[in-house]
């Protein structure tokens, strides 16, 4: 029976660019003989575009100038747009940050009875704040950078705190942030500083770490439809032209070697895949997570966990699923499938 997809992208965060890519990659791969899909494109002002791909297929054009394009129906409020989804059996989502990934549209779809890819409103509320996300890691024995925060509830962190305790170079970040934006590197303390007052205008609490220096692995880990929970074989990550991972470094061409599996002993890649279902676990994620770490002193760091990880060309979850011999294609009926099996499991 062919299966009705909405496939959500967009959303009003920094990763705005990342989700309509990855949308559209994931609407051109869908199997047409499955599924019936329609493209939902969450503008930056949270409004809602419509277009159904069985009367017309939208190109990325269309769907970055969705607002302006006869393709698309809208806008529509969330809450005025019930014809959407009436007939949907599945939402795939392919949004990222806030709105996409915090929980807010999975209450939504909650609320409305449809299932969707992803974790549930609670996961993805964790694991969208790095500042939670450490407490449970630590909590379940896993090691991450050290690290302090600043903000108007942490008083006692002044800059020369910083300085003292964590040094130079270390990473400024805002707690609900991905794809590395609002993400910078400080050497010196002008350099801290000016990152702090920036990232002051989007968060009232700043994560500040210490560089961890070494290797760094991602590791994918899915929820299956027939109900086990495996990790995928882990990337290791080698930017090219970049002091760290960042985001020209994710999603340009040749801004990084990605290289899975990881040339790296079995015994490693074990702990590395363990530490990823224990992040997983502990987070409360559900269908899929991605989470990142770097070796160091015989030690894996767990920095974050991503609840909707990328699915661009250049994204790392669908180059972990070619190792096991999984097309992008095939890999979306897992997803899709697995969502379906979630749904079931808490009827």
């Amino acid at each position: 029976m062919i299966k009705t997809v909405n496939v959500l992208m967009g959303g009003p965060s920094a990763e705005y660019e990342v989700s309509l890519r990855s949308g559209f990659e994931v609407l051109s791969n869908l199997d047409k003989l499955k599924y019936r899909v329609r493209v939902v494109v969450v503008s930056k002002s949270k409004k809602f575009y419509t277009c159904n791909t069985w009367d017309r297929m939208p190109s990325l054009t269309d769907i970055e100038s969705h607002e302006n394009s006869s393709v698309f129906s809208g806008p529509f409020a969330p809450s005025e747009c019930p014809e959407m989804w009436k007939d949907c059996d599945v939402a795939f989502l392919a949004l990222h940050g806030e709105f996409g990934e915090d929980g807010v549209i999975q209450g939504y779809l909650d609320a409305l009875g449809v299932p969707y890819t992803g974790s549930g409103v609670f996961g993805s509320a964790v694991a969208m704040n790095k500042i939670t996300t450490k407490y449970l890691y630590i909590q379940c024995g896993l090691d991450v950078p050290p690290y302090c925060l600043y903000g108007k509830n942490h008083p006692q962190t002044t800059i020369d705190a910083i300085i003292s305790g964590i040094g130079f170079p270390c990473f400024v970040k805002c707690p609900q942030s991905g794809s590395s934006r609002l993400m910078g590197k400080a050497d010196t303390k002008e350099q801290l500083e000016s990152l702090l007052t920036e990232y002051q205008e989007s968060a009232d609490e700043i994560l500040i770490e210490n560089l961890v220096s070494g290797p760094e692995f991602t590791c994918g880990v899915i929820d299956y439809p027939d109900g086990t929970t495996r990790a995928l074989p882990p990337v290791e990550i080698r930017p090219n032209n970049a002091a760290f991972f960042d985001y020209e470094a994710k999603y340009s061409d040749g801004g990084s070697e990605e290289l899975v599996p990881a040339p790296r002993p079995d015994a490693l890649l074990n702990r590395i895949q363990d530490a990823a279902i224990k992040a997983h676990r502990v987070i409360g994620c559900q269908c899929v997570s991605r989470t990142d770490m770097i070796y160091m002193n015989d030690k894996l760091h767990v920095l974050e966990t991503n609840t909707l990880p990328g699915l661009t060309p250049a994204s790392l979850l669908p180059k972990s699923f070619k190792a096991i011999g999984v097309n992008y294609q095939s890999m979306l009926d897992i997803l899709i499938e697995s969502a379906l099996n979630k749904r079931n499991i808490f009827k």
